[in-house]
């Protein structure tokens, strides 16, 4: 089936600049991607929000609006919420027929409404919990462009050897002519795709809540397939999904890139300190690492009391290590006060904790983390700002714990487990009713042990050469969806460990890939969440990109890319004053960075 690309957008790009459409009536087509929410019990807001959140982190700019009117003045519409009869009016229903049938593109998750069944082309949807897999049986969708390899081509959305139920999926019967691009391991139909009229409207048998929030608080009935040192994009393939619609049909797309310095991919290096070989290691690490002009960050345990695990290995004979690798310009964070197995069973205790009342013997998340930072900010007079439990253990009241003690970032995750690739904000508490954390969470994707909790080594003089290969083919991958990797290795051994990391850098680095410490990527993060451009026209009515900032307060490391046309100009970039900003500009076959200063 040819893919029609949408009659209703109205922001092209002609002759050698832009001209875009006159001041928007009731009726005018705008630019850009809607997101028609729709419902308002606790299960629809969920979905709302997961959407949205899929939508910032692609660095997607979206009108969010209940009015079905305004969303379907745009070519492309994302339905938020599960479409029931209930949902919307006749007339309602009515607007999304015709602004499909007219050349508009919809998209909807869970369709069980019959009222929508002829638009999306289904003759029976049915809810179940028993699909664990799901397979993508078309490649040559547009929507799929960035669903290339196997691992993505298969998803997990949960293990079928714990777990009896997994997460809530719509099953799809459809009508003749109705394209099926993914099934589930039953052969239901999961994702379609219906051409009604001269537009399309898909249909997911997936919520966005269940496939990419939910897992990030460790509530995806165990869908990684591995812990560590895999490419896991059960998670990532549905935003993936969502900024490939609006490539194809936003024109020109517009986004906030995912990579610091406008690069295609980041490898960021991190080391664990927590044993006391680890300290001095440190060093040869900082220097081997600084002899090839990149930084990482050292997540340091203060462990400086004697138990029945260890001694207490932080020390002041081996702190002076630690000072060396801030005298070389290296980033040092918390690892936490005891690198506890039992870390998830704290409770969260008092914040008003310090290292002088601290009872180890009865440890809490809250000394945990503020004595920790305590301790690191007296001996290396700075303001701790990254933690790292030990074993990756997430508690439920983490990040809020970290939050109110001053932290900023936090890498406590796998990637695997929470099924994303990408940094993110996380929730105060492990629970979608919770208020958004300000941390950014950075998940580690690499690691020079299983993470199992018995410490099978995954890197070992004898396995360099696999875990090079390993980690270099999930490094390309991530790049291939411009996401970022996170490495973990512990400084124990300046043998083998050591070359092997010298190994991976050289391999890799290159002028399209960023490689720093997790702080960078983190700040970089916070700082993209506060751009919000928009394309229009400038006052001197030319198209152009303005920003919501004014240039002397943009976040550094920032890129703005913007779909490359054949004889059209590179639009200018404006701050919130109006003002043009300079930008560097870098060119690919079908996009535009646009570096901000």
């Amino acid at each position: 089936m040819e893919v029609k690309r949408s009659l209703v957008s109205a922001a092209l790009w002609l002759f050698a600049g832009i001209t875009f459409c006159q001041a928007a009536t009731s009726s005018t087509p705008m630019w850009g991607v809607a997101v028609l929410e729709v419902g308002s019990n606790p299960d629809a807001r969920h979905e709302q929000l997961a959407l949205r959140d899929c939508l910032e982190l692609m660095g997607i700019p979206y009108l969010a609006t209940t009015n079905v009117q305004e969303a379907t003045r745009r070519p492309l519409v994302f339905i938020g919420g599960i479409l029931l009869n209930t949902e919307l009016s006749a007339p309602e229903r009515e607007t999304l027929y015709a602004y499909v049938e007219h050349g508009g593109v919809l998209l909807a998750t869970q369709v069980q409404g019959n009222e929508f069944f002829p638009l999306f082309g289904i003759t029976r949807a049915t809810a179940s919990r028993t699909n664990f897999r799901l397979q993508f049986t078309s490649s040559d969708d547009p929507a799929l462009r960035y669903v290339n390899r196997p691992e993505e081509r298969t998803i997990s959305l949960g293990d079928p050897k714990l777990y009896s139920e997994t997460i809530w999926s719509t099953e799809y019967v459809t009508s003749p002519g109705t394209r099926v691009l993914a099934s589930y391991e039953n052969r239901a139909a999961a994702l379609i795709v219906n051409a009604y009229g001269r537009g399309l409207a898909y249909a997911l048998g997936l919520g966005f809540k269940e496939t990419t929030l939910a897992p990030r608080l460790a509530r995806s009935f165990e869908a990684q397939r591995h812990w560590i040192n895999w490419f896991e994009p059960s998670g990532d393939v549905f935003r993936l999904f969502l900024r490939a619609l609006y490539e194809e049909n936003v024109h020109p797309f517009l986004l906030v890139h995912t990579v610091p310095e406008g690069k295609e991919t980041g490898l960021c290096l991190s080391h664990d300190v927590d044993a006391r070989e680890s300290f001095p290691n440190s060093v040869a690490f900082a220097k081997m690492e600084a002899s090839l002009g990149v930084r990482s960050t050292f997540f340091v345990t203060t462990k400086y009391f004697a138990d029945d695990t260890d001694i207490g290995y932080y020390s002041p004979e081996r702190v002076k290590w630690i000072r060396q690798l801030k005298e070389l310009g290296f980033e040092v964070a918390s690892h936490s006060v005891s690198h506890s197995l039992l870390f998830e069973g704290f409770p969260v205790g008092s914040p008003n904790v310090t290292a002088s009342n601290y009872d180890t013997k009865h440890p809490t998340l809250f000394g945990e983390v503020r004595v920790s930072k305590q301790i690191l900010d007296r001996d290396l007079n700075q303001q701790t700002t990254g933690f790292r439990s030990g074993y990756l253990i997430y508690p439920s009241d983490l990040l809020g714990t970290l939050e109110a003690s001053g932290y900023s970032f936090d890498s406590s995750v796998s990637a695997q487990w929470v099924l994303t690739n990408y940094p993110y904000f996380g929730f105060r508490k492990r629970s979608l009713d919770s208020e958004h954390s300000q941390i950014v969470v950075v998940p580690v994707a690499l690691d020079d042990s299983r993470g199992e909790l018995v410490m099978r080594e995954f890197l070992t003089a004898a396995t360099q050469q696999e875990a090079l290969r390993t980690w270099t083919d999930v490094i390309r991958a991530n790049a291939e969806n411009n996401a970022i990797t996170c490495l973990l290795i512990h400084p124990t051994d300046i043998t083998y460990k050591l070359e092997t990391e010298r190994q991976l850098i050289e391999a890799n680095r290159g002028s399209n890939i960023w490689i720093g410490d997790v702080g960078t990527v983190a700040r970089f993060w916070r700082g993209r969440a506060q751009l919000q451009p928009s394309l229009g026209k400038g006052s001197d009515g030319r198209g152009a990109i303005t920003l919501n900032l004014k240039q002397a307060d943009l976040p550094s490391g920032q890129t703005l890319v913007i779909e490359a046309t054949h004889g059209a100009a590179v639009p200018r970039v404006l701050d919130a004053t109006g003002q043009p900003i300079p930008v560097r500009t870098r060119v690919t076959k079908d996009r535009v960075f646009l570096l901000l200063p």
